[in-house]
């Protein structure tokens, strides 16, 4: 009975490894579709940064009276257990910039945080296919193995 526990018990964490992965590319596409929406509204409203984002963003509403850098910040922690030190450090740059230049320099700015956001996209994808299944099978082999000396 102990052996499997520690079978189904290692299978899980392997698993849950994996799901995260898969989480991150998950959490990276709902950016680029809000930040796409974002640089739509940018184009054709004349809106403050919270207006634009007072929406429900990714499940986290902002609103006109505190610093948009800070909620944008507290923001990002939640989802600090899906997305990489470099994408939180990306996105926290997003923000920090947002806001500092006309209206070309604010489009060009949403643009380059959109392309950077697919790139990472495509690193969280091979990261998906590289990793994903070995994630897996180290669990469950780890558990078996464990199991075996145990036994």
């Amino acid at each position: 009975m102990l052996c499997l526990v520690i079978t189904i018990t290692s299978s899980f964490v392997g698993f849950s490894f994996s799901h995260r992965l898969y989480k991150r590319k998950e959490v990276l596409e709902q950016f680029v579709i809000e930040l796409k929406n974002a640089l739509t509204q940018v184009r054709y409203s004349t809106d403050s940064l919270a207006k634009i984002f007072s929406k429900k963003f990714n499940g986290y509403y902002f609103d006109d009276e505190t610093d948009f850098f800070v909620q944008w910040l507290k923001m990002l922690k939640i989802y600090e257990n899906e997305l990489s030190k470099k994408d939180i450090e990306m996105l926290s740059s997003f923000a920090k910039n947002l806001g500092t230049s006309d209206l070309d320099g604010e489009i060009n700015n949403l643009n380059m945080y959109i392309e950077l956001l697919n790139n990472s996209i495509k690193e969280a994808q091979n990261n998906i296919n590289l990793k994903s299944k070995l994630y897996r099978t180290l669990g469950m082999s780890f558990g078996l193995a464990l199991s075996i000396m145990l036994f």
